[in-house]
């Protein structure tokens, strides 16, 4: 049976963020990264600026089938407004190992056209792929697989990708996992920042969609990150253009 494409909604931009299989690079992230951070969304429009959304993304200490992990989360919640938009929240949940930083495990729970399903990525280091499922309604599994190249990542492997990433003169030519497709990307270092965020020490990264934009109509295709230079590497922010208005996300203080 065909399953119709699940349209890229609007916190998938939230979620638009290697030279081995892993994608952070070995070694420990530092305590103070640990805990839930949440930013603001508005979404701009000429001289109007209106409160879309509330966005979560937490880095804690877990474990995974009895592995010792990292696990984040992230969830997003509309504004009633944006509602009229988007009928429920966004959540994505993603496990990493904490001896190498490595992904095992991303799953993203939806609802389209009335159906209940979820896109799940298994990363499976003994066989150096990506184990993709998609499973909505009764309809059977669609099963794929992707490379496990230290490239190809999920959407909250790359927002922590960006925070803990070495900072290279070199872009990094990677592949976004999104609705079980993978779409090219180039993620490029831009330096310091020394006026979008007062009094804190930033630097700026540029994502750019290189075969298509996030959005159905193209727009989407530069995402402008920045994080904190201080060594829990926060992410302060992203901005996104999309069609004829621009999408603003700011840490919530």
């Amino acid at each position: 049976m065909c399953r119709k494409n699940r349209k890229l909604k609007f916190p998938l931009l939230l979620l638009a963020i290697l030279a081995s299989t892993t994608v952070l690079g070995a070694g420990s992230v530092p305590a103070e990264s640990l805990g839930t951070v949440s930013y603001d969304v508005h979404y701009k429009l000429g001289a109007i600026t209106t409160k879309v959304a509330t966005a979560t993304i937490s880095w804690e200490k877990e474990s995974w089938n009895g592995v010792p992990t990292y696990h984040s989360k992230a969830v997003v919640q509309p504004t009633p407004v944006f509602r009229l938009f988007i009928s429920s929240d966004y959540l994505a949940e993603t496990y990493f190992s904490r001896s190498e930083l490595a992904p095992l495990y991303f799953v993203n729970p939806f609802k389209y056209s009335g159906k209940e399903g979820k896109y799940e990525y298994v990363f499976r280091a003994d066989k150096n792929v990506i184990e993709s499922t998609t499973v909505q309604g009764d309809d059977p599994p669609e099963n794929k697989t992707f490379p496990l190249d230290g490239r190809t990542m999920d959407l909250l492997s790359l927002l922590h990708f960006v925070r803990f990433v070495e900072i290279e003169d070199e872009p990094i030519d990677m592949h976004i996992l999104m609705a079980a497709k993978s779409y090219a990307a180039r993620l490029v270092f831009q330096g310091e920042e020394d006026e979008k965020f007062p009094g804190q020490d930033a630097e700026r990264l540029l994502l750019q969609m290189t075969e298509r934009g996030l959005m159905e109509n193209g727009s989407g295709k530069e995402i402008h990150l920045w994080r904190s230079s201080e060594d829990d590497h926060r992410l302060l922010g992203l901005e996104v253009a999309l069609s004829s208005g621009r999408m603003i996300c700011r840490i919530h203080e």
